[in-house]
């Protein structure tokens, strides 16, 4: 997330906000208090000499004597804001700039979806299935009926005696009508058996009760607190991480209160955990099977994959649920449909022919599953 080369953009300064700064600012349009003052016209009040400075290590500011910087920290409890002294002039620049020029969001277009990836759940394949059989034995007798009918007019029309029709008690209870019983019996177990074996293990829409209500939609939708500030080691790491009570506790110690009774009610529990010194016993939600590898870091830092592609839309859920059925199919599917960056990885410099076709067609994409995603050995091994 950091910058790459000395360069102040609002782009590159909006990157760093929602990563180190939203867990105790509001984002955009930045006029509204959360742990820390809001933040709109803040280059008007203040230097951007005294900002650098203030934002590099405030510890260091105060210490040093600025009556502005203790006032701050004074009205604002004392808490504690983190130094980042890792971060360049350029760096500080791009966050100021981002926060005097925040970017427009575009309206939606009438008639037009939002974008959101929808997390209802769908209906089963075996549903549909059902529905399809039903419509298609009715079509079934009616062909049939309507054959039984064309020949009794072919036999009358040429003189012949017709046979006595039997009637339909009989019809359903003949030979030839048990047999067509079990085809369908046997067809049904079949597709039954293997559809529950196919989705054996899968968990999709599994919700389970958390010891504390963590309201994603608030704090990654109305705060617009980045996901990395929580599940930090999801960058670096073959797991997201499960945040400690002390990064809970980063933001609440100046957040003591919920919007509702209830709300206030699950921080008391942060407190309790925290003053307790344990942790909070959350249940995991993605679960994938032993045998199966997966890296968040490969997928978030090499292949910048959105959470929200696996996720779903986190940002509205109030209730954490699993969005996708992470099942292999959808796995390979994702590798199939998923764009690598080709040209910008040194690592993909070995398949010269694709590169070929690269440079001959700029339009040419390269998936995942053309530079061996779908191979077995990527995921079990």
């Amino acid at each position: 997330m950091r910058l790459a080369s000395a360069e102040v953009t609002a782009a590159a300064g909006e990157k760093i906000f929602k990563q180190y700064c939203t867990s105790c600012h509001k984002a955009a349009p930045f006029d509204a208090k959360l742990v820390g003052p809001a933040l709109k016209d803040v280059e008007k009040r203040r230097s951007e000499e005294w900002l650098i400075k203030w934002i590099r290590n405030n510890a260091q500011l105060r210490a040093s004597g600025d009556k502005d910087a203790i006032a701050i920290w004074t009205e604002y409890g004392k808490n504690e804001m983190p130094s980042f002294a890792s971060f360049s002039d350029d760096e500080i620049k791009s966050i100021l700039a981002y926060i005097a020029n925040p970017p427009v969001a575009a309206a939606p277009v009438a008639g037009q979806p939002g974008g959101a990836t929808q997390g209802a759940p769908s209906a089963g394949s075996s549903v549909w299935l059902y529905l399809i059989l039903g419509v298609l034995l009715i079509i079934f007798v009616m062909l049939v009926r309507a054959n039984r009918t064309l020949k009794r007019m072919t036999i009358a029309k040429d003189g012949h005696e017709l046979e006595e029709e039997k009637p339909w008690s009989k019809r359903l209870t003949s030979a030839k009508a048990w047999a067509l019983y079990g085809l369908i019996l046997v067809f049904l177990a079949g597709w039954t058996i293997t559809d529950s074996a196919i989705r054996l293990g899968h968990s999709k829409n599994y919700t389970p009760p958390q010891p504390i209500a963590f309201p994603h939609d608030l704090h990654a939708g109305t705060l617009q607190i980045n996901c990395l500030y929580c599940h930090a080691c999801a960058e670096k790491s073959k797991v997201a991480g499960i945040p400690a009570v002390s990064t809970c506790m980063n933001c609440h110690k100046g957040v003591q209160q919920g919007e509702t009774e209830a709300g206030t009610a699950e921080i008391q529990k942060i407190y309790a955990a925290y003053e307790n010194n344990r942790p909070i016993q959350w249940v995991k939600i993605h679960n994938l099977p032993d045998h199966v590898y997966f890296n968040h870091s490969q997928h978030v830092t090499v292949g910048k994959i959105q959470c929200q592609t696996c996720h779903g839309p986190v940002e509205k859920m109030k209730t954490m649920y699993q969005f996708a059925s992470l099942s292999m199919g959808w796995c390979l599917n994702c590798h199939r449909q998923t764009e690598v960056n080709f040209q910008g990885n040194e690592y993909y410099t070995m398949y010269t022919e694709l590169h070929e076709k690269v440079k001959q067609d700029t339009s040419y994409a390269v998936t995942e599953a053309m530079v061996g995603g779908t191979g077995c050995q990527k995921c079990h091994y």
